[in-house]
């Protein structure tokens, strides 16, 4: 027997219903979710709009080895004595791509005031070489093929640019790419103590 008409029609209003509440559900779940974000997205964003990381000042840098392309190893503390702004990248990282030839600059321009050393996370050998090619970056090269020194460094997007004392604190940990520019600012506030 074929359902009757009243039938019908009420199993389409009872459908009708539900995908309303189904989409009014959908919105306020997505309308959370992005009030969710925007507050953490504020919480992460310092003065001036750059991305920093969660920091606990004044700590002393992680000192665990890294390789080189080389074959040799190395470590941050073979960098004591010296003003040492650590930048972590990957070759899968645009940001990073655009940033190296910044801190490229500003190495150069600096001299013997600031050391840049760079660390390769979690990219093959020849991946890496790669990207030190194609950037063409002529500061130190460490490797960090299993994200080790990054996550001991407490950071956790790419890139990362850490700003390390002469005695081997770390004063600062900037996550997202820097310009030339900002990179100069950041360097006058935290290692020559003009902030």
């Amino acid at each position: 027997m074929a359902p009757s008409s009243t039938t019908t029609t009420r199993a389409r209003s009872r459908r009708a219903r539900l995908d309303r509440r189904t989409i009014a559900v959908c919105v306020a779940v997505a309308a959370v979710a992005a009030a969710l974000s925007a507050v953490l997205v504020a919480g992460a964003v310092g003065d001036g709009g750059e991305a920093t990381a969660g920091l606990e000042r004044s700590r002393p840098a992680p000192t665990l080895s890294f390789g080189r392309f080389d074959g040799s190893t190395g470590s941050v503390a073979d960098y004591r004595g010296q003003k040492l702004v650590v930048n972590f990248f990957s070759s899968t990282c645009v940001p990073c791509k655009r940033e190296m030839p910044a801190l490229e600059q500003v190495q150069r321009e600096a001299g013997d005031e600031i050391t840049v050393l760079g660390i390769d996370v979690q990219d093959t050998p020849e991946a890496g070489r790669a990207m030190v090619r194609q950037t063409g970056v002529t500061y130190d090269i460490g490797r960090d093929p299993n994200g080790t020194l990054f996550n001991r460094f407490g950071a956790t997007l790419l890139p990362a640019t850490a700003f390390v004392d002469t005695d081997g604190t770390l004063l600062d940990l900037h996550t997202g790419a820097l310009t030339a520019r900002q990179l100069r600012a950041k360097i006058s506030a935290t290692l020559l103590g003009g902030g």
